[in-house]
């Protein structure tokens, strides 16, 4: 069932039940009410024929029962007027004396021939007045007046449902819009979808189906991102190993020797660039999350064991301050950070210079230098290190060390900035959130 039958079947069967339960309250209290107007006339008839009866000569009180006076009868009313001692003045239907000899004042039911009436006697100085209706005539009666009550009701339900289908329609015009933009749209559009003219109501579910929307078409740019990258960067790599293993075919001795060499070295570039490849498209697809979700990392311990990865203990200087901060970022890839800059500072920096690490915490951020010697670096040069596959006057890198550590380190709510002058070649300045 769709949301417009689920609504309108809803809503109609409480709008029938409320409708049923006030057409039986109203028709039940209008039959009371009618009921007691009928009952309050047979009443008011009774006192009329009293009031006349009381112009009346007291002689006629003073004759026998066979004296008694007919008066033409009405169809469905009867009246019978007689004095206390049980003296029958005037009657109307002298053979329903069964039902008229009521000796009590007050209402009753009285049957006659298979017909019920309502009877009422009244009890006046020394006469007694007994006047009846045929209940037959009450409930004809009764019957049209619910019958006039009973089409308006049935007439305001069906207009309110009719009303109801109408209204919920038109409240689900903007979906069915919708569906129909859905339909038509081609299989690679992931633009946002339009909110204006929206319900409020659909706002925030057309808000959150933006936003993957938006995620969606994101990973698949980084999907294509990837892929690019890695057909432009693995072609030159595969084209070397191929040609050397084709060389190691053709020659033998050191030629062969040498020609292995260079594919087996070519093999390594080519995993380490895929891997870097692979850690710089789960940097971009995935958010780092500052907070209690991991523990803090201690600089020192994981600057060691970067240092012992690269083999660059010879030229690294550092304080023991550096094993007092800890920073907000997994273990993992705080080493892959420090690993990545302390490469790029042996491979770019002069041959045999220290590097300098210097470690300092303030308001909340832990501030990481490292600085190398070398040439210095043209200050329009320093915005394109961390372009992927740039690579400078050292063609033998992949380019994408200076990438990853931007991409996790902003991710890690932190920031990378980069230095070159005054007899140093390079410095790098990392920013992130401390313990």
């Amino acid at each position: 069932m769709n949301l417009r039958l689920r609504l309108v079947a809803t809503l109609g069967i409480t709008l029938v039940l409320l409708w049923s339960i006030t057409a039986i309250w109203s028709m039940r209290d209008l039959s009371t009410q009618l009921e007691e107007s009928l009952d309050q006339r047979l009443a008011q008839s009774a006192r009329m024929v009293s009031g006349l009866l009381d112009r009346v000569p007291a002689t006629a009180w003073n004759g026998t029962e066979d004296e008694m006076s007919t008066i033409p009868s009405l169809d469905g009313i009867a009246c019978r007027v007689s004095s206390l001692r049980g003296q029958v003045v005037a009657g109307t239907h002298p053979e329903m004396n069964d039902v008229l000899a009521v000796e009590a004042e007050g209402y009753r039911y009285r049957e006659h021939n298979g017909q019920r009436w309502r009877v009422y006697t009244l009890v006046d100085n020394d006469k007694r007045i007994t006047v009846a209706d045929r209940l037959k005539e009450r409930e004809a009666l009764l019957l049209k007046v619910r019958q006039a009550a009973f089409y308006p009701f049935l007439l305001a339900l069906v207009g309110s449902l009719i009303a109801l289908w109408w209204g919920v329609t038109r409240g689900l015009a903007p979906l069915s819009r919708l569906q129909r933009r859905l339909m038509s749209r081609s299989h690679d559009d992931l633009s946002a979808l339009p909110v204006h003219g929206l319900p409020s109501e659909i706002r925030p579910l057309i808000h959150s189906f933006n936003t993957l929307l938006s995620r969606t078409r994101r990973m698949l740019e980084l999907e294509q991102r990837f892929t690019d990258d890695a057909a432009h960067e693995l072609r030159t790599p595969l084209t070397a190993i191929r040609t050397h293993l084709q060389i190691a075919r053709r020659v033998d001795g050191h030629r062969q020797y040498e020609a292995m060499q260079q594919a087996e070295a070519g093999v390594d570039r080519l995993t380490k660039t895929l891997g870097q490849l692979l850690l710089l498209a789960r940097m971009e697809s995935e958010e780092i999350i500052r907070g209690s979700h991991f523990d803090l990392t201690s600089v020192g311990e994981a600057l060691a064991t970067a240092i012992a990865e690269t083999g660059s203990h010879d030229h690294c200087q550092y304080d023991k301050n550096v094993y007092l901060v800890r920073v907000a970022l997994p273990e993992a890839l705080l080493v892959t950070v420090l690993r990545n800059l302390l490469e790029n500072a042996m491979r770019h920096g002069a041959p045999g210079a220290p590097i300098e690490i210097a470690v300092q915490e303030s308001e909340g951020m832990a501030f990481i230098d490292i600085t190398s010697q070398g040439k210095t670096i043209a200050t329009e040069y320093l915005s394109r290190l961390t372009e992927r596959f740039h690579r400078g006057d050292h063609p033998q890198g992949s380019g994408l060390g200076l990438s990853i550590v931007e991409a996790i380190v902003t991710r890690a709510e932190g920031r990378v900035t980069f230095a070159s002058g005054n007899g140093v070649g390079l410095r790098v300045t990392l920013q992130l959130p401390s313990g």
